[in-house]
């Protein structure tokens, strides 16, 4: 799947996993050794994070039910726990510097695309 900014129209993302399952939604991002700039991982629900095992920093965009962006978080590093947000229904995780490079903000809609 694609990540859409429909506000900034322009792709975040192109190859973006969901994880949902209570096995893929815990184990998140650990054990990988990198994310590339047109990557991410989405887990829903969510309302905070922690990168306690991972080997690289994240970005993290908080989004609402409605797919509005309701917080972002730059350049968390590994082992550091992300602020809750409680607006927030579901995380998507980035490459740090993803936010930056797609202009991403707080209040941009997105969508997914095939």
């Amino acid at each position: 799947m694609r990540l859409y900014n429909t506000d900034g129209q322009r792709i975040i993302v192109e190859k973006l996993e969901i994880a949902e399952a209570l096995h893929s939604r815990t184990r998140g991002l650990i054990g990988r050794r990198s994310l590339d700039l047109n990557q991410g991982l989405m887990i829903s629900p969510c309302r905070w994070i922690h990168t306690f095992g991972m080997s690289f920093p994240i970005d993290v965009v908080y989004v609402s039910k409605d797919w509005r962006v309701v917080a972002c978080q730059e350049n968390l590093t590994p082992n550091r726990i992300g602020r809750p947000v409680l607006r927030a229904h579901f995380v998507i995780e980035l490459a740090a510097g993803a936010i930056r490079h797609s202009d991403l903000k707080a209040g941009d809609r997105l969508e997914l695309c095939s």
